[in-house]
């Protein structure tokens, strides 16, 4: 196996925010083949760097490599990349993961399902749900999300009070929905959208996407600075119509939100909707942030259980924005704030969920600071560093 070539990763932040801690991505066909026999050693300024190579096929090579930076505003740095076999890689702590498992009888976390299968009609006893959390959660060191993975396909939050994993234990010898020294599900659910679920608006009806013939479950990977799942649907639920889709959810190091990467090929007659819970009338926020992005985003003492601020929103492409809404009542979807998105023409909607809880993050005790958190990650989204691989001769 040759060795690959060491080299330089030319990073640039066109910005006017410094950027610090943030997760990058660069592409691994910017390298070369690289086998996975193989791991990288980033280095900026004789600094070790924290990295993240992800492989998406399950084949011999890597696909993407992640890094961490800290990048000054209109500022370029440099990192060198060097490339060592496996068996010395340098060990960081681990920030993100992704949890699914069957409910335990006791305080011992069951084993991990990394892969599920469900039938269409699969109900759980919401007292003793089948899985320990309902579903599958995926969690960074601010904030962890919850799918529920049956009929409804719901998104609950928990909020986190420790920067270290703690979805094994969640629901172990102690209710969710009491604070306890790693946090607390923060959000009532209910008939609402929740965190981001999602649903149709065929007309002036909502139908939620829920149920299908077949639902599966998969987790794609976790580690240092991100973790991504999958919920892939055959027939899915989409009002009068089935179809197949797939949910994307990934998760990064330092970030107050989730990424959605939904494909569902709906006709034009049909619009995607996604939604917060709002169980206390408070004000819809619609802003378009930039030339991207544009969000809806609700501010109040709404995190459940505690009397406390925390802030939801909906970050989505301003392209494909059609209304947005707040609906207090109804038979199926109820107490829920929700854009109408119509279809982009390579079908695939990329949503950002956001849910900043003031416990977490002092900057979320008031509207004001959740909102400049709000408009900077819009900017930053809309605006990612730039990246130039350099490859080097040995």
């Amino acid at each position: 196996m040759p060795h690959p070539a060491n080299a330089s990763l030319v990073a640039t932040n066109t910005t006017g925010y410094d950027r610090l801690k943030e997760v990058i991505s660069v592409p691994m066909k910017d390298f070369g083949n690289i086998h996975r026999e193989f791991y990288a050693k980033v280095y900026w300024k004789h600094q070790s760097m924290v990295v993240q190579l992800i492989n998406h096929n399950n084949d011999l090579y890597w696909d993407v490599l992640l890094l961490e930076v800290s990048i000054l505003a209109h500022a370029t740095d440099t990192f060198t990349i060097s490339w060592e076999r496996s068996g010395a890689q340098p060990a960081h702590p681990v920030s993100t993961q992704v949890f699914l498992s069957r409910r335990s009888n006791n305080n011992t976390a069951m084993p991990e399902i990394t892969g599920q299968k469900r039938s269409r009609g699969f109900i759980q006893d919401i007292a003793k749900p089948f899985y320990q959390m309902e579903g599958p959660g995926i969690e960074n060191d601010k904030v962890a999300f919850r799918s529920f993975f049956d009929y409804r396909n719901g998104k609950d939050i928990y909020g986190k009070l420790v920067d270290t994993p703690v979805l094994s234990k969640v629901g172990l010898g102690a209710s969710w929905h009491q604070l306890q020294s790693w946090g607390m599900d923060i959000l009532k659910v209910g008939k609402s959208l929740g965190a981001g679920a999602l649903a149709v608006k065929d007309g002036a009806s909502l139908y939620p996407l829920a149920d299908a013939d077949t639902a599966y479950f998969e987790e794609l990977y976790e580690g240092e600075l991100q973790a991504a799942f999958q919920l892939n649907f055959i027939n899915w639920d989409a009002g009068t119509k089935k179809m197949d889709g797939r949910e994307q959810i990934s998760i990064s190091k330092g970030e107050f939100y989730y990424s959605n990467h939904i494909h569902l090929p709906l006709p034009t007659s049909q619009l995607l909707v996604s939604g917060l819970a709002n169980f206390g009338n408070y004000p819809l926020v619609f802003k378009q942030h930039n030339a991207r992005l544009s969000s809806i985003s609700t501010y109040g003492k709404q995190a459940d259980g505690t009397n406390t601020g925390l802030g939801l929103a909906l970050l989505f492409e301003s392209a494909n924005y059609v209304s947005h809404h707040t609906i207090d009542t109804g038979t199926v979807i109820a107490n829920t704030s929700y854009v109408a998105l119509k279809q982009p023409g390579n079908q695939q909607q990329v949503m950002y969920v956001f849910a900043c809880w003031e416990k977490t993050d002092a900057r979320f005790q008031t509207p004001e600071g959740f909102r400049r958190y709000l408009q900077r990650q819009a900017d930053l989204l809309a605006n990612p560093i730039i990246g130039k691989v350099i490859s080097q001769l040995n």
